[in-house]
């Protein structure tokens, strides 16, 4: 092989790793500045629900990063938001979705259970049972 090509070669493996390592860093910056936020369902009612407010920050969906069924392997969770202007809890156009216990990749448009919430609007999450908990980036 002659030299230009064992330097093309070394060129575009350097280029190849670089560009895998942008790929790798994506993921956690898109979560830079987001705001994390612990909740206990009480079950598919409203009544007695923690409430928490939406932050000011980069991340505009409601986006479950951990889930825990302390009852089996997975349940389904419910987004709810509520407007200023009304005593009513609004659903998430989503409904329940789906997942098992564990961590969730938060840039998954799957596990974002309300979508384009603003800053200082009071939300809460529902499940299948009670005792759920599940952790919410915003």
């Amino acid at each position: 092989m002659g030299s230009l090509v064992k330097k093309s070669f070394a060129s575009l493996a350097v280029a190849g790793l670089a560009a895998a390592s942008v790929i790798t860093l994506a993921p956690t910056a898109s979560a830079s500045g987001c705001t994390s936020t612990w909740l206990r369902s009480p079950g598919t009612t409203t009544d007695g629900a923690m409430v928490a407010t939406k932050a000011n920050s980069p991340c505009h969906d409601l986006n479950v990063s951990w889930s825990h069924n302390p009852y089996g392997n997975g349940s389904g969770y419910f987004g709810l938001y509520r407007k200023s202007s009304t005593s009513g809890w609004i659903g998430g156009s989503r409904g329940y979705v789906q997942m098992d216990n564990g961590y969730h990749d938060i840039n998954n448009s799957y596990f974002a259970l309300v979508t384009d919430l603003t800053p200082g609007t009071q939300f809460t999450v529902i499940s299948r049972n009670p005792g759920d908990e599940v952790t919410i980036v915003h």
